[in-house]
């Protein structure tokens, strides 16, 4: 769902930066950020997204979380977090346009997040599964109609803005299944256990992070051996759009030049959470100097 440099017009592109960190310098003021759990959680979120799985219709899907880390931390350090990923994920990595950041940011870091947030603060007086699992479904689902709302309203796209939004609602709505499904089983893991309110990062989180990174090349092997694309390039083929990179990253796709591309894969995943973590307690530290 990271929109790429091509899809949206120049003018949209500024209001949504304009947007996103307008409401992004809110949230830090707002945020109480634990230093244990912003870049551990972010650290988490970034490593699942690394993991590709194929979907049987041509596509493929990997984890989001932006639900979670508002039900996790709070919307404001949630977004926050997810905003640490996007940014990482656009600079280092190449994925998702630079133009696009501010409309990522928007979609992935707030939308995601905040909608997460307080759907599960609605329903989880009726159960905690079913209000994590709604959170991850409709965060996500709303997030990517707004990536299509937003794609729509460009004029590189040839059709309205009812199509877009309907192409990305229905592919993510159906994929959306399994983000509610994976937030409600993290949810519930870690509902009777003290790692969000640690003063220092969990040995299992960390484990756990370090495991998926580690099984990253092989999920993107399982995608790349049956040519399944992410839902937004399946939707981008189907709405006539052509993707125009005007930076690739550091590391593009997660490659490092000269090496293999599933060992780039562990080292540039590695490079990524190292990153995330860092950033995050640096913003941990700036956040509670503030308060």
């Amino acid at each position: 769902m990271h929109i790429p440099d091509g899809f949206l017009d120049l003018n949209l592109a500024a209001l949504f930066y304009l947007l996103s960190f307008a409401v992004l310098i809110y949230a830090f003021r707002k945020a109480e950020i634990n230093p244990a759990t912003l870049g551990v959680v972010a650290a988490a979120i970034f490593a699942a997204q690394m993991l590709n799985w194929p979907i049987p219709g041509g596509t493929s899907a990997h984890f989001v979380g932006g639900g979670l880390a508002g039900i996790l931390l709070g919307p404001y350090a949630g977004s926050i977090a997810m905003s640490l990923v996007l940014i990482i994920q656009t600079l280092v990595f190449g994925d998702g346009g630079i133009t696009a950041l501010g409309a990522n940011l928007w979609n992935m870091a707030i939308v995601n997040v905040f909608v997460g947030y307080y759907v599960y603060s609605i329903f989880r007086k009726y159960s905690e599964q079913l209000a994590s699992f709604l959170a991850g479904w409709f965060g996500i689902t709303l997030a990517a109609t707004m990536a299509g709302v937003e794609i729509g309203l460009s004029s590189a796209f040839k059709y309205g803005v009812i199509e877009a939004a309907s192409v990305m609602f229905i592919w993510h709505g159906v994929l959306g299944i399994i983000e509610g499904i994976i937030t409600a089983a993290v949810i519930s893991y870690i509902s009777t256990r003290a790692e969000v309110k640690a003063q220092a990062p969990s040995k299992a989180a960390l484990a756990l992070i370090a495991v998926m990174i580690v099984l990253a090349p092989l999920f993107a092997y399982l995608a790349e051996l049956v040519n399944y694309t992410e839902p937004l390039e399946v939707a981008a083929e189907k709405l006539g759009l052509n993707e125009n990179s005007l930076w690739s990253g550091i590391f593009p796709d997660y490659t490092v030049p000269g090496i293999n591309d599933y060992f780039g894969a562990l080292i540039t995943g590695a490079i990524g959470v190292a990153l995330i973590l860092a950033i995050g307690v640096a913003l941990a530290r700036a956040n509670r100097e503030k308060h």
